[in-house]
């Protein structure tokens, strides 16, 4: 019954059990309707209570032909249903009443009731037992011996323990202790029933030595109206079989609560792959996700499909494996390869994501089949992270650390880091002006001889009283150009005028449409505002006409002026022929009169760049100390980050000690290793030595600093460098001086694990921390990771990775592609996906732990998978665990 319902598409699933139900073969059960409408009514009555899980527990009596009936109707309902008896055992004053659960593959198989078998048994000698108020001749023990002579499996829960025949009604504390200490009683009771008052749940904790089994809840109809009444519960299954129902109340912490609590994290629900290797639909749970397989069987290549799905990218810089994994995620999709995954945010919405092969970014879809245009995968299934294979084991330099804190508060960042940006930006246009200027500045020597030299050729003019006779010419040439640059400055400024408006005129626009919802009025009166204040705004446009009607009047008096100018040509003319000395010409005069005053404008310009330089090298230093100050911004935000995530993080004993079982530590600027490196690279020709340059890093903490200090003249890098090692630094300085003042000095990140820094763990000892790490920060809603038991050894997972891994799966989702039994089975995996690499094309079969199927597959493909069940056998065969 357990494969293809649409109840465990997902795997693992909460569903509300019913341990005490009653049917119309109950002596104490009344049914008033259609003797041939019974099974349905009663089916239906499950239905509607929703009741997946149904134990059918009459009076010492089980009726085989009702419960197959009964069984059989609810199949198709998806309601699984297991047989029992309520026992009343011969205990107490009045009979104590005991649910015994069976397991029907065992005690009714090939026809054969071993459940009447039984009764037939522990009711020898006994007529009319079947009802309430019938005792057995055998007390607990006793019953409990003979259930396991049959050697079937089945499991015991005492019924309503404080009613009458009630466990703790009936017996005395004295006795509950004894049947605690009892080796019998502790294997097969697994659940106390109907468990009300606070009172005697301390004083059971207290006889039973802190060792309580589950408490669950039933029923106990006596009429079809009267199924599902009083408290629900639940239980976590994986497929409909007896041992899923077991073992949820052995791992009763993990499988069986009062309530079904939302999802709290975004998550993966589907993800469908058009490929060339693989075709199909993998079906994920919102909590633990196993791919599991062989060695190539292509679970690592469906994990990597799924990360592409989601828009994590692999950079060449960050990972070395950029070419084979993006390779994986080519041959597994094949040209024109598509995959759609289904996405549910943290209220429970959902989204579709699409994405074809060679796509930059996913196109996501609301439920509705709207595009939300940059609307990401990210936004949805919040900080997803990913390791590959070995990536964990990788991390404990400060590289590949600083990477991961990068990943943990990168979102945090985001603005800050915009901020960092946009400061880069100004400060490289600061730069860009100032060269502009330099070069421009670097002509005044020329300019200064050029002045110089026309100087002397007019002082020869002068002395011959030259200038005198062609003053008026130079005077009209002086007119000239001045009218010119009037011209152009009005056209510069009617142009701008123009770019400006144009710039702000669609902006009104925009805001006209809105709307208020709760303050309708004032927002009202400011788009009325808005619309007064654009009236003025437009009025400059009739500025630009009124400016546009000026400057053609200049144009008028341009054409003038050039009139009178030609008027007086052959006059100028005439007095350049009465000048009649030798190697002087008279047009050299007025050119050289007119370079002059053009030669003099420059250097008058360039006078003002130089004191504009001062400003803007002024606004620079302004600029630089702000750029540091964003840095620090951008550390404390990651300090805060980091210390958030120390405070989560649990205690262990280390010597005797309390101590974090992970912490990390951040130095502001301080991890040098990289700075050193940074100036290797950049500097690399200059004939610097490794040694100054760790002499540098200890003396500055960045290039800002050194920068500042370069033009001081007892600056601590000359007595660095050499004179010529000088000359060359600067010299690298200056060509690069805009990637050197954006470069931030990283911070030094430390990871340390249980007392010391995590490089000086063994690489398993670092997985270990950095997996338990990921789990304990409750901060991405999806963590994928990639064989993350390679350089673990099992008692390594077991005791520091599973622990944790169960308390906090159903914070976020993990989706691991493992090779490892222990993982998924002693992890109690909701879904497991099993990958076979097959005539070269990926197929799959999907389930729980609980899918026997599943089970088979793991022993079958998994090295050490019967060990691993084994294993879990142990650790959960008795409620005293």
């Amino acid at each position: 019954m357990e494969e293809n319902l649409k109840i465990f598409e997902n795997g693992s699933n909460w569903l509300r059990a019913d341990f005490h139900l009653h049917t119309d073969a109950d002596n104490e059960f009344t049914y008033s309707g259609e003797n041939n409408a019974y099974i349905n009514a009663y089916v239906s009555k499950l239905e509607e209570k929703n009741i997946n899980v149904a134990v059918i527990t009459n009076h010492n009596k089980f009726d085989k032909d009702e419960y197959k009936a009964i069984r059989k109707k609810a199949k198709k309902k998806e309601i699984f249903v297991l047989p029992g008896i309520e026992l009343s055992v011969n205990d107490g004053a009045n009979g104590i009443h005991s649910l015994v659960v069976f397991n029907p593959d065992e005690w009714l198989q090939n026809d054969t009731d071993f459940i009447n078998q039984f009764l037939t048994q522990t009711f020898a000698g006994k007529a009319n037992y079947e009802n309430e108020n019938g005792r057995s001749n055998d007390n607990l023990i006793e019953t409990i011996k003979k259930l396991d002579a049959f050697n079937k499996d089945y499991f015991i829960l005492m019924a309503h323990i404080e009613q009458r025949s009630g466990l703790y009604t009936e017996m005395d504390g004295g006795r509950i202790i004894e049947l605690g200490d009892n080796q019998f009683f502790r294997n097969s009771v697994l659940g106390f029933q109907k468990v009300r008052t606070r009172d005697y749940v301390q004083k059971l904790n207290e006889w039973l030595n802190n060792k309580l089994p589950a408490f669950i809840e039933g029923s106990d109809p006596k009429t079809i109206d009267e199924i599902g009444k009083g408290k629900p519960c639940y239980i976590k299954i994986g497929a409909y079989n007896y041992e899923a129902v077991k073992y949820a109340l052995l791992d009763k912490q993990y499988r069986l609560s009062e309530e079904i609590s939302t999802v709290a994290n975004g998550y993966i629900k589907d993800i469908t792959l058009k490929g060339q290797k693989y075709e199909g639909t993998v079906h994920l749970n919102h909590s633990m996700n196993n791919l599991i397989g062989i060695r190539g069987s292509g679970k690592s290549s469906v994990l990597e499909v799924i990360r592409y799905a989601l828009d994590i990218d692999l950079t060449e810089k960050d990972n070395e494996d950029y070419k084979y994994k993006n390779g994986i995620v080519n041959a597994v999709l094949g040209s024109g390869g598509k995959i759609i995954t289904t996405l549910v945010d943290d209220h429970g919405k959902q989204f579709r994501s699409e994405k074809t092969l060679g796509d930059i970014n996913s196109k996501v879809y609301d439920f509705n089949n709207e595009l939300q245009v940059g609307l990401k995968p990210s936004a949805i299934v919040k900080k997803p992270i990913y390791f590959g294979q070995k990536d964990l084991s990788k991390i404990g330099d400060s590289l590949t650390t600083e990477n991961l804190i990068s990943k943990l508060v990168g979102d945090r960042l985001l603005n800050k880091r915009r901020e960092i940006d946009e400061k880069n930006q100004q400060i490289i246009r600061l730069l860009d002006e100032i060269n502009k200027i330099d070069s421009k500045i670097a002509r005044k020597p020329e300019f200064e001889a050029k002045l110089a030299e026309i100087k002397h050729k007019i002082q020869i003019f002068k002395d011959k009283e030259i200038d005198k006779k062609l003053e008026k010419q130079i005077n009209f040439n002086k007119d000239a150009n001045f009218i010119k640059r009037v011209e152009d400055f009005e056209v510069k400024l009617i142009e701008a005028l123009d770019e400006f408006i144009n710039e702000y005129d669609d902006g009104f626009e925009s805001f006209k449409h809105f709307t208020s919802k709760e303050n309708n009025n004032e927002v009202e009166k400011a788009i009325q505002s808005l619309s007064e204040f654009e009236k003025i705004f437009n009025t400059l446009r009739d500025i630009i006409v009124k400016l546009i009607d000026k400057h053609k009047e200049l144009a008028l008096i341009d054409e003038k002026f050039k009139v009178r100018y030609e008027e007086l040509k052959e006059e100028f003319a005439k007095i350049k022929r009465e000048i009649n000395l030798p190697n002087i010409q008279a047009d050299d005069y007025v050119k050289f009169t007119k370079d002059f005053d053009i030669t003099k404008a420059q250097l008058s310009e360039l006078e003002k760049m130089a004191k504009k330089k001062i400003d803007l090298q002024n606004q620079l230093t302004k600029e630089l100390v702000a750029l540091q100050n964003l840095w620090h911004n951008e550390y404390e935000i990651i300090k805060n980050e980091i210390k958030n995530v120390n405070d989560s993080q649990p205690i262990v004993q280390v010597e005797g000690n309390d101590i974090k079982a992970i912490e990390i530590n951040v130095g502001y600027r301080e991890n040098k290793d990289s700075f050193i490196a940074y100036l290797k690279d950049n500097f690399r020709g200059s004939n610097i030595r490794q040694n100054i340059f760790e002499s540098i890093v200890d003396y500055y903490p960045d290039l800002i600093s050194i920068y500042n200090d370069l033009v001081l003249p007892n600056s601590q890098i000359k007595n660095l460098l050499s004179e010529n090692q000088l000359h060359t630094f600067k010299e690298f300085f200056i060509n690069n001086i805009g990637a050197y003042l954006t470069y931030r000095t990283p911070d030094k990140f430390e990871i340390i694990y249980r007392g010391r820094p995590l490089r000086e763990h063994s690489l398993g000892q670092r997985a270990s921390a950095l997996i338990i790490f990921l789990l304990t920060l409750k901060d991405s809603d999806l963590i994928i990771i990639d064989q993350p038991e390679d350089d673990l050894d099992n008692q390594t997972i077991y005791n520091d990775v599973i622990k944790v891994l169960k308390d906090l799966k159903d914070t976020s989702q993990f989706i691991f592609a493992t090779h490892n039994p222990n993982i998924p089975v002693l992890g109690d995996c909701e879904q497991l996906i099993v990958c076979n690499y097959d005539s070269n094309s990926i197929k799959t079969n999907l389930g729980s732990i609980d899918n026997e199927t599943i089970r088979q597959k793991i022993v079958k493909i998994m090295e050490g998978g019967e060990e691993a069940f084994n294993n879990r056998k142990r650790i959960y065969e008795l409620w005293t665990h």
